[in-house]
């Protein structure tokens, strides 16, 4: 089944299923729930395809390489998520960094085990919605692993990619919202999806219910946080831990920039700014008080969808913690014993 048909950008029926009787949309919310596993699982195989290729042991990879990457997860008009990643590879760690990379891998080699990691991995998803049916979960033959240099040319559109062309792709889908339609109004289909994802969680709930939750654990028992960004419990940017600057460094990099402009603004003298990146990431904490002398009303709520639904989702992580810390502490507290003489 397929549309000959050529939809306009705005077209309320892009991303709409051709059969909705026909759509699988439990498939849909199980891989929407699943799709970080498949994530997991996908680093794990392509950093011992990366140690086998430099004949060495998977445990003894980090002596001679580091896998590092920037992960962003888009929701495409039909609602359904996919990955779009930046992957390096290092050397391995050293006092000024990272050692550079071995030269028996280079970028083709790597997008070559890029792609085979994704064709290698799969998973296989619990039932949902008692009906038995075990899926088999795998990325699919769209899978695109592209070289990125660092040279500037952009005339030919055959070669591999420039680190300012990956940067604005990445930010593009980063600020995707996963609830915003084509034509900016109600979508019926995004709206299925959640109806379904709603109905997992509640036969998962029922079934937790009805078992004993410290020898048994539903699968899809917390979908109902998740619900709102049907079905996908993953985070919408995500990278390895020393992939580049930390969330920390560029707080207090913000901080120390909101204190250079006010007292430059206060001595009435320009900001320096040879010498700005180096004040704004030093290592040093000290802590001062920024005055602001002028108050400007923003604004109330969130800018955009897809603003809301990022601290809908960090607010269900939270919950979902403390709700797992909680039956933790359930599952480890003693069990008292009753003892009745006669």
């Amino acid at each position: 089944m397929s549309c000959m048909l050529r939809h306009g950008p705005t077209d309320p029926g892009l991303g709409q299923p051709l059969c909705w009787e026909c759509y699988d949309y439990a498939s849909h919310v199980v891989w929407q729930w699943w799709a970080p596993e498949l994530w997991r699982r996908f680093t794990i195989t392509l950093r011992r395809l990366i140690a086998k290729t430099l004949g060495v042991k998977p445990r003894d990879l980090n002596e001679h390489a580091t896998l590092q990457y920037a992960k962003v997860a888009e929701f495409q008009l039909r609602g359904i998520v996919h990955f779009h990643a930046l992957v390096r590879l290092d050397g391995p760690k050293c006092d000024a960094g990272f050692a550079p990379s071995s030269p028996s891998i280079d970028p083709a080699l790597l997008a070559l085990l890029v792609e085979e990691a994704a064709r290698a991995v799969s998973f296989t998803a619990p039932s949902a919605l008692d009906d038995n049916l075990e899926r088999g979960l795998r990325f699919g033959s769209q899978v695109d692993a592209r070289g990125v240099l660092t040279s500037r040319r952009t005339d030919d559109p055959e070669r591999a990619l420039q680190p300012e062309q990956v940067a604005g792709y990445l930010a593009k889908y980063a600020t995707k919202s996963a609830t915003e339609s084509a034509d900016g109004g109600s979508n019926p289909h995004l709206q299925r999806i959640q109806a379904v994802a709603a109905a997992i969680a509640d036969c998962a709930q029922s079934t937790a219910n009805l078992s004993d939750l410290d020898e048994h654990d539903v699968a899809y028992e917390r979908m109902a946080n998740w619900v709102h960004m049907l079905g996908f419990r993953g985070h919408f940017a995500t990278k390895s831990h020393r992939y580049s600057i930390t969330l920390g460094a560029l707080r207090r990099a913000r901080r120390r920039a909101q204190t250079l402009i006010a007292l430059a603004r206060r001595e009435g003298r320009r900001i320096d700014l040879a010498g700005l990146e180096a004040e704004l990431m030093a290592d040093d904490e000290d802590e001062t008080t920024l005055v602001i002398g002028d108050w400007r009303f923003a604004g109330v709520g969130w800018e955009t969808a897809g603003d809301a639904a990022l601290a809908k989702a960090a607010a269900a992580r939270a919950r979902e913690y403390a709700q797992w810390k909680s039956q933790q502490r359930r599952r480890t507290r003693p069990r008292r014993s009753n003892v009745h003489a006669t």
